[in-house]
């Protein structure tokens, strides 16, 4: 009970100091900012089909993310593909104030019977699981990448390179391998606490094949992907035009070393934004494009999605 309350005033503590150094940045770069020419800039020939590019892309994420679950509930439950979309949508409303998006499980429980919850929960690891196979395919090669080619001190940048490149690799064997087995522990675990057999949920998990888990990993590589598209699209948006290969690397290693911190969606694209400034090294008018651009990606692929989800998730509290 100690430690929880001690974690729970850390995070406390956490976000605060975040928010500040956030903050502090965004008032700093204001003050250097000729906001004037920065507003002209977006009225540029052009410019809004990179926002309407990246809003577009918002529902691509969605439903690839809807389609890579489906594929991992199918030896569990057998869901439509409609059902399957609305609990995304009703676990997105959800995960919108939870660290690292674990009450998207919350959400997806909401819209399921009693006897489908450990269906739906042992799925969602599994998502879980294939979403950082999916980082540390395309993520880690990136931060290789950027290590190697934005650290200051090149003899330290290139000793992080080459140890990043050799862990890598095992890291990735590790997280397949050790995938299920994980999730199994979980479950017994579950079982032990709370006094509840969890022997069927154990024994459709071994319909879980590795053909069904790399499917579910293409999945979520395209869904990265996206991701990145769509962030380094609000950067050229907001007038920040890096280099494509240069641009999405730094993206993607970004929320590699991000997705770490247990926060709140609302402070990862705060952390996400402190580490963009940090990488780039950008004047004012990039340093707000920066700020803009995952702002306006979080309204776009978080705030968006979960009014559908907010709908959903009152309609179905209505019906009960």
């Amino acid at each position: 009970m100690l430690r929880s309350v001690y974690t729970h005033w850390l995070l406390r503590c956490l976000a605060v100091v975040v928010l500040g150094v956030f903050a502090y940045q965004c008032v700093r770069v204001g003050q250097r900012l000729d906001w004037q020419a920065f507003v002209r800039a977006l009225g540029r020939p052009g410019n809004w089909r990179y926002l309407a590019l990246a809003v577009a892309l918002m529902p691509v994420n969605w439903l690839l993310e809807a389609r890579k679950w489906q594929l991992l509930l199918a030896p569990f439950l057998t869901w439509p593909f409609p059902k399957v979309l609305r609990a995304t949508l009703a676990g997105v409303s959800v995960s919108a104030a939870t660290p690292n998006r674990i009450g998207e499980i919350g959400g997806r429980l909401l819209l399921a019977r009693r006897g489908e919850y450990g269906g739906v929960v042992t799925s969602s690891l599994l998502g879980s699981v294939c979403q950082w196979v999916a980082f540390l395919l395309l993520a880690w090669p990136a931060l290789v990448f950027t290590v190697g080619r934005f650290t200051q001190v090149q003899p330290l940048g290139e000793g992080l390179g080459r140890s990043l490149t050799l862990l890598g690799p095992g890291v990735v064997v590790a997280v397949l391998l050790g995938g299920k087995p994980l999730v199994l522990r979980v479950l017994r675990w579950v079982e032990q606490r709370s006094g509840r057999s969890t022997a069927a949920i154990r024994t459709a998990l071994t319909n879980v094949k590795f053909k069904l888990m790399a499917r579910s990993c293409v999945y979520a590589c395209l869904r990265f992907s996206v991701y990145c598209v769509q962030l380094y699209l609000l950067l050229w948006f907001f007038g920040l035009e890096l280099p494509l290969g240069v641009g999405l690397a730094g993206i993607a290693a970004i929320y590699l070393v991000q997705a770490g911190i247990p926060l709140p969606p609302g402070l990862n694209f705060v952390t996400r934004t402190e580490l963009g400034l940090l990488l780039w090294q950008v004047d004012a008018a990039d340093g707000v494009a920066v700020l803009a651009a995952y702002t306006a990606l979080f309204s776009v692929n978080v705030l968006l999605p979960s009014l559908p989800g907010y709908w959903l998730i009152v309609r179905k509290n209505r019906k009960r």
